[in-house]
């Protein structure tokens, strides 16, 4: 039995081989790979341009592993009205209330980074048709009557075009109880989302900074402290931040928090240079096969 397939043109018979295709198909798979290896790389280098390292001290460590649609999921819960209620979260004292603020940080940070987004040309989101942006630059211009030194690019006046982040969950819609169109539109559009490097940068990051908050005990009304921060530029920078109220504690304690600070900062700063040091020599390489 020949595998070969035969077609016929004017000249008689012709036979075609499909291994013959399969060369030029694995070049074009390689091809595309190196092109996603690239691209990922120029990820990497625009966002390790500085290492920052924070200590605090927590009632527990949460283990889990970072997975993109659910830390989406559990960020946009931060919008949900009795978000804080479910989980405990005190709304009396100043404490509590800075405690709900950092939560509320973590949701606002994301949708502002999707909508920079839409407003981006070239970024795939971008549509000046879009219903959010109109409302947008509407809204922003009765704005611009009350404030006139309003600055248009301030993170605050994303809230002009609210409600912006598609929900990951089926919303009840006031006609029909159940909209599905605009669900598979969410779902579409979150998918899209988190294909896109910046905005899993910056999400992986709240996800982190949620995971802290919720390893101390919320339905406390004091917050946990990060006791000390060093943030490391690569041109050499180096600033170190400590909190007043470190210096109120023992003696023994205080000096326990600098000096395991001051050990992750030398492992981070090994980490990072290692890894900014194989990034080079990555780049060199895929400079060479370029040739």
């Amino acid at each position: 039995m020949l595998d070969d397939k035969q077609t016929q043109d004017r000249n008689g018979t012709q036979t075609l081989n499909p291994n013959d295709a399969q060369p030029q198909n694995i070049e074009n798979k390689a091809r595309g790979l190196l092109n996603n290896l690239v691209s990922s790389v120029q990820t990497l280098v625009s966002d390790i341009t500085a290492l920052e390292v924070n200590t605090m001290v927590v009632d527990r460590i949460n283990a889990s592993k970072f997975n993109a649609w659910e830390a989406y999921q559990e960020i946009y819960s931060i919008h949900d009205p009795d978000y804080f209620e479910a989980k405990g979260i005190p709304k009396e004292g100043s404490q509590a209330q800075e405690l709900r603020k950092r939560y509320r940080s973590l949701f606002d940070q994301i949708e502002r980074e999707y909508f920079y987004l839409l407003l981006e040309e070239g970024s795939g989101f971008y549509n000046p048709q879009d219903e959010r942006v109109k409302r947008y630059r509407e809204n922003l211009e009765e704005a611009k009557k009350r404030q006139t030194n309003l600055v248009e690019a301030a993170s605050k006046n994303v809230k002009l075009a609210k409600p912006i982040l598609p929900a990951p969950t089926p919303v009840l819609d006031d006609k029909d109880q159940n909209d599905q169109d605009d669900w598979i539109e969410s779902f579409k559009e979150i998918q899209k989302l988190l294909d896109n490097d910046k905005f899993v940068r910056t999400l992986r990051k709240m996800a982190e900074l949620k995971a802290a908050l919720d390893g101390g005990n919320v339905t406390s009304t004091k917050t946990d402290i990060i006791f000390v921060q060093t943030v490391m530029q690569l041109d050499g920078d180096i600033i170190t931040r400590y909190h007043k109220e470190l210096f109120s504690l023992s003696e023994d304690a205080k000096n326990l928090i600098i000096n395991t600070h001051n050990q992750g900062v030398v492992s981070g700063e090994k980490q990072w240079r290692g890894t900014f040091s194989f990034l080079i020599n990555l780049v060199q390489g895929l400079a060479n096969l370029s040739r």
